[in-house]
């Protein structure tokens, strides 16, 4: 309903417009005007469909009555407000502008042709452009909103998994203390039940307090399965395999092929090192390597000596960096460096070769180096590149910062490497990580290159119509200069003259305004020429000298009114 009165109100006062100049001069008949009032509302109706419409309809009312063109403001200013892509308005511009041009030019002169290019400029280039301006605004604030929602939904499911955060926290408490009184309750029970010197009686009240105490200890495991957000999985405090050499034991238990050298490069590994140069002390191939262990050994730093936030660190960062070996180059050589450099930095990398082609399905890390932080066989909490979410290394890049140390990832020889610095003593946290754009600053970003894309096309459009006024400007005066018969020479002129011997006395041009109509009658079968008496601009009265010719010989010079 409010559109249909929309369009009412849009279509009512240029209908009027054009009504009423009908009246005053009818230069066509009155079914044309009823047509073209007819097709002006029938493009209004469709515009919200084909917003292009209206603006070729109008176009094409222009060249009835020109009154119409006072509706391309409001067309092209509906056609940027509705249309998103910007093709269909190009292709209609500059339809209109092939077309018209030589429509244009085989009636009039440069000058109207000019006239009539900057009032398309002005009447429908800058109209769309305001238009196209405002939908971006009201996209922007349609964006926005639904950001909001995107935000408060976000927000609710992070306050849920804080709550089932918190159940496993008070999941693990409850099973290792009350598990492990529990257990020793039904150990010392069952002792009783078996110390010696007890009648029947007691020796039953023993037996069933173990059975009691058996019976709540499994029912404790199931509630804390209940408040867990993987009853399958288990999840203490601490992980079960502290150290690295002891990650590196139970992965290749598991089949992954890794070893574990007790020295860390001081840098990053280069990517020019040649694996099988003998000279290598890296190599594993090489026989005679007194630093390759037949098993994993343990590193140069005993764990025990580091910080507790250091020591789990390179605990996570191996952990991580075997998970992701293992999943996404599975049956790939991987290779853990720990140690220092001598200079109270700890440097630990883990280094997986290229995949091999086809390679056989092996377990993950999950059941070798325990699979989450418990190393119970339970997910990742951080998970690798293809953990949780994909978060895994940006956890683990925090994790070490945190701990004062640095964490480089990457690809080295078509494999990925994960390097990670860390001090053996009490270092400070390191620099925040960089927070990602805010909404406000995206949003902000986003209204900027609006308004800048807004200005820098306002401006093309103002350097096209002053180059395009220039122009036309230049072209008048050039053709004004160059129509200017002097009064002296016009006085020289008789009637009956050669006009081959008077041709070369006229000017090159003639005048960009003859008067319409011609005010004398022209002399039958003559051809006249029409010149300006002089060429100053500026002085806007002037005469027209109007020379005829017929049959090669000046026939009549006449004097017009002054213009």
């Amino acid at each position: 309903m409010w559109r249909a009165i929309k369009d009412i109100l849009l279509w009512a006062p240029l209908s009027v417009l054009v009504g009423l100049s009908w009246t005053g001069h009818r230069s066509y008949p009155v079914w044309l005007l009823v047509v073209g009032l007819a097709a002006w509302a029938g493009a209004l109706a469709v515009g919200r469909r084909a917003p292009v419409v209206p603006l070729l309809v109008v176009v094409g009312l222009c060249a009835l009555d020109g009154n119409y063109a006072f509706g391309l403001p409001v067309v092209s200013y509906l056609l940027g407000r509705r249309m998103a892509s910007t093709w269909p308005a190009a292709v209609s511009f500059s339809g209109v502008a092939l077309v018209g041009t030589p429509v244009v030019l085989a009636q009039y002169d440069f000058i109207a042709w000019a006239t009539h290019v900057g009032a398309l400029i002005y009447a429908v280039l800058f109209p769309w452009l305001l238009g196209r301006y405002r939908r971006q605004q009201r996209d922007l604030l349609s964006a926005g909103w639904e950001q909001a929602e995107q935000l408060e939904r976000e927000q609710r499911i992070l306050a849920r998994e804080v709550r089932l955060r918190e159940r496993a926290r008070i999941a693990e408490d409850m099973h290792d203390s009350l598990g492990h009184e529990l257990s020793l309750l039904a150990l010392r029970a069952g002792a009783l039940e078996l110390a010696p010197g007890l009648d029947e009686r007691t020796r039953a009240v023993a037996g069933q307090l173990r059975v009691g105490a058996a019976t709540a200890t499994g029912q404790l495991r199931e509630v804390v399965d209940v408040l867990r957000d993987d009853p399958a999985a288990e999840a203490p405090l601490r992980p079960a395999a502290k150290s690295v050499a002891e990650l590196v034991r139970r992965a290749s238990a598991a089949g992954m092929p890794v070893e574990l050298l007790p020295r860390a490069d001081p840098a990053v590994p280069s990517e020019s090192s040649d694996p099988s140069d003998p000279s290598d002390p890296s190599d594993p191939s090489d026989p005679s390597d007194p630093s390759e262990p037949s098993e994993p050994s343990e590193p140069s730093e005993p764990s025990e000596s580091l910080p507790a936030l250091v020591d789990q660190a390179i605990h996570r960062v191996v952990q991580e960096a075997l998970t992701n070996a293992n999943k996404h180059a599975p049956g790939a050589a991987t290779t853990v460096r720990f140690g220092t450099d001598g200079g109270g930095t700890v440097l630990v990398s883990v280094v997986n070769a290229r995949p091999p082609t086809g390679p056989a399905s092996r377990p993950g890390p999950a059941s070798a180096s325990g699979g989450g932080p418990g190393g119970h066989g339970g997910p990742s909490s951080q998970g690798g590149q293809g953990g949780h979410g994909g978060h895994g290394l940006v956890g683990l890049r925090e994790r070490v910062r945190l701990a004062g140390g640095t964490l480089h990832t990457g690809e080295r020889d078509g494999g990925f490497e994960v390097v990670a610095r860390l001090p053996s003593g009490a270092g400070r946290t390191g620099p925040p990580l960089p927070e990602p754009p805010s909404a406000t600053d995206r949003r902000r970003l986003v209204h900027r290159e609006a308004r800048r894309g807004l200005v820098h096309a306002t401006m093309v459009l103002t350097v096209l119509a002053v180059t395009l006024g220039g122009t036309a400007l230049g072209y008048y005066l050039y053709a004004t200069s160059s129509s200017v018969l002097n009064p002296g020479t016009y006085a020289g002129l008789e009637v009956g003259q050669d006009w081959a011997v008077l041709a070369p006395l006229l000017p090159s041009r003639e005048t960009l305004e003859p008067p319409d109509p011609d005010p004398l009658p022209r002399p039958s079968g003559a051809r006249c020429h029409y010149y300006r008496s002089h060429g100053n601009v500026l002085q806007p009265r002037f005469d027209v000298y109007r020379i005829c010719s017929a049959d090669g010989r000046l026939v009549a010079k006449d004097v017009l009114p002054s213009s």
